[in-house]
């Protein structure tokens, strides 16, 4: 019986090998797959996630090549936010051997050179804003040679604060800090490494995935210029004539714009189609659109568009685009009440495909805020904003040839856009939205 059981299962491994050891699959194809195939990543709602080799060690300090798990990235003002899920210690049992989860914060800094980088936040509960739980500590608590989690927390965990990775990546274990280095900052003057005799497995790997995720830092485009990093292949040239539309004439005037609808896509028109249609001019909605993430670089700085941002000023401020005018979609243009209801301030009412004016005065602020005469780029957080004010344009007439819908904040997260984008995370606005002196004609 065992016989019969143990030759299948050696059928199925030889063809795993045959297969993978054929296509000599890379740690860098699993990270692309994971990415690409779940939508995740550059251009998508949800963030790049990536597999990355951690050098694990034991009590003992015995080495073992393991693999953390990075389930978060994303790019604030001048620092990149992670997740990282790492095993502490593989003393335990598989039953109660949980992952931590650290949430740490690296510094972009301006020398663009990894070893400048210094960790902002590290955090095994609330993250950076303390808003929301991006950590999750998955040692016990205490810890079998007595420390807690308040004590890892309180006396060990800031001593890596604004240490930079050249400091740390010295570092194997905790016996290679120096204890006048462990003990500078306020409030530390008492405190000793010998806290952390027989904690060594937790707090070693706590610096193993430092060296971890600084080294996953490095593969940001931000620090594509340095040259201690091993540069990835170049990618691959872009096929003749694919950016020909967008590229500037010799004489040096601007190129021709394609139309705004990309009528060689397809796309669900309805949520419960089961197969595509495609694009027609008077699709607005993104998918269709025929400048987007992927090529909204080539059509920038233009003087014939006018590039507007319809979300809120609170978004707004959060992150866009620099040069993109912020217009609020559902602050000032559009309500469906806004024609029946008096306290709502808002330029029409309705549905987009048949907006009614809510003032005398509607057409010549929509006229004033989207000009007839220029190409309009307008965009929002996803794009689908967009596509109502869109509608709303071509029903007030305006010639939808030169109204683009190029999609929304969120798919705009490629480093080609780094150093476009403007992220003031840290100003809060309070807006009331309101028109005055305006003849109101609505009910």
């Amino acid at each position: 019986m065992k016989k019969r059981i143990l030759l299948p299962i050696l059928s199925l491994m030889l063809v795993f090998t045959m297969v993978f050891g054929a296509m000599a699959i890379t740690l860098e194809d699993v990270n692309e797959f994971l990415n690409n195939s779940a939508k995740l990543g550059e251009g998508s709602k949800a963030n790049p996630i990536a597999i990355i080799p951690i050098n694990h060690i034991d009590g003992p300090h015995e080495e073992d090549l393991f693999y953390a798990f990075v389930s978060f990235k994303y790019q604030a003002r001048g620092y990149i936010k992670y997740q990282v899920n790492f095993i502490s210690c593989t003393c335990r049992s598989a039953d109660v051997n949980y992952w931590t989860t650290a949430y740490v914060d690296l510094t972009l800094p301006e020398s663009g050179l990894l070893d400048d980088a210094q960790v902002r936040t590290l955090s095994f509960d609330a993250d950076g804003t303390g808003r929301y739980t991006g950590g999750f500590w998955g040692d016990s608590n205490p810890i079998p040679s007595g420390q807690t989690f308040e004590m890892i927390k309180e006396q060990y965990v800031p001593y890596y604060i604004d240490k930079t990775f050249g400091e740390l990546k010295g570092l194997s274990t905790i016996d290679d800090i120096d204890l006048a280095d462990y003990q500078k900052g306020e409030g530390r003057e008492a405190l000793t490494l010998d806290t952390w005799t027989g904690a060594t497995v937790s707090t070693n790997n706590i610096l193993r995935m430092l060296h971890a995720i600084f080294k996953h830092h490095g593969t940001d485009a931000h620090f594509a210029n340095d040259p201690s990093i091993e540069k990835l292949a170049a990618p691959a040239p872009v096929e003749e004539g694919v950016k020909e539309t967008a590229a500037v004439t010799t004489s040096g005037e601007l190129a021709p714009l394609p139309a705004p609808v990309d009528e060689t896509k397809t796309f669900l028109k309805n949520k419960d189609d089961k197969e595509e249609s495609p694009c027609t001019p008077g699709d607005f909605g993104p998918t269709c659109s025929a400048i987007n993430n992927t090529n909204l670089l080539e059509y920038l700085n233009r003087s014939d568009v006018f590039y507007i941002d319809t979300r809120d000023h609170n978004d707004y401020m959060k992150k866009h685009l620099r040069n993109f005018e912020v217009i609020p979609f559902f602050g000032l243009i559009y309500n469906k009440d806004a024609h029946t209801d008096a306290s709502l301030p808002q330029l029409y009412g309705g549905t987009p495909q048949e907006p009614v004016p809510v003032y005398k005065e509607s057409d010549e602020l929509l006229k004033a805020l989207f000009p007839q005469d220029k190409v309009l780029f307008i965009m929002c957080q996803s794009g689908g904003r967009v596509g109502m004010l869109m509608n709303i344009l071509k029903a007030r007439g305006w010639d939808m040839s030169k109204v683009y819908n190029v999609g929304g904040m969120a798919q705009y997260t490629g480093a080609e856009y780094r150093d476009l984008i403007v992220d003031t995370p840290e100003m809060l606005m309070e807006i009331t939205y309101s028109f005055e002196g305006l003849t109101r004609i609505a009910p």
